[in-house]
């Protein structure tokens, strides 16, 4: 299967899920437990956990998301990254707070497994990498959206979990063993 491509065109607002066609399209591809980064004032129509800097926009956690990745014990279907696109957008919304490193974050997000087998991960932006390959995700939608005039496009990305390959490793096994019930039970049968 390919990658679903999809362009949108919506009138850019300050706050990403502000934008009713965007947030329809991004509400489309969440399954299961949600995590919301960078969650911000809009509240999705989905059951997602939002974590977000300001107290305002009533977050299941309050604080920073990289802390957040570091100390949950929680694990999601999907995960949303939808930070302020650069230092700037950082500032308007945060009052100036720096909201840390992407990549780090990402890092972190492999690396304490927080994302269950085939989950998905979604994230928007100025960019098009995403989660990338090398850490164990292949791209499976993408959507580019045309906010008109002197604005920057938003890219969608959505990327799904490969199974790693321990994952690959214990089905084989299993299966493996499976497969050998299944014929000991056949020679019994027919006393082979």
């Amino acid at each position: 299967m390919g990658i679903k491509l999809e362009y949108l065109m919506q009138p850019a607002n300050r706050w990403t899920f502000k934008q009713p066609k965007l947030k329809t399209y991004i509400e489309s591809w969440c399954k299961g437990n949600i995590l919301n980064l960078f969650a911000g004032k809009t509240k999705l129509n989905v059951n997602e956990f939002r974590v977000d800097l300001s107290n305002e926009f009533k977050p299941d956690h309050l604080g920073n998301a990289f802390d957040f990745i570091n100390e949950t014990k929680l694990k999601f279907d999907t995960i949303i990254l939808d930070p302020p696109y650069s230092i700037r957008k950082s500032r308007e919304k945060y009052n100036g707070k720096y909201i840390g490193k992407l990549t780090k974050i990402k890092n972190e997000i492999v690396s304490r497994n927080i994302l269950n087998s085939n989950g998905i991960i979604i994230s928007l932006g100025y960019s098009s990498v995403g989660m990338s390959k090398s850490r164990g995700f292949k791209k499976i939608g993408i959507c580019l959206v045309c906010h008109s005039g002197d604005h920057n496009d938003t890219i969608v990305v959505i990327e799904e979990k490969i199974q790693t390959i321990i994952e690959k490793n214990i089905i084989k096994k299993n299966t493996k063993k499976i497969e050998n019930k299944v014929q000991n039970y056949w020679n019994k049968k027919y006393k082979r």
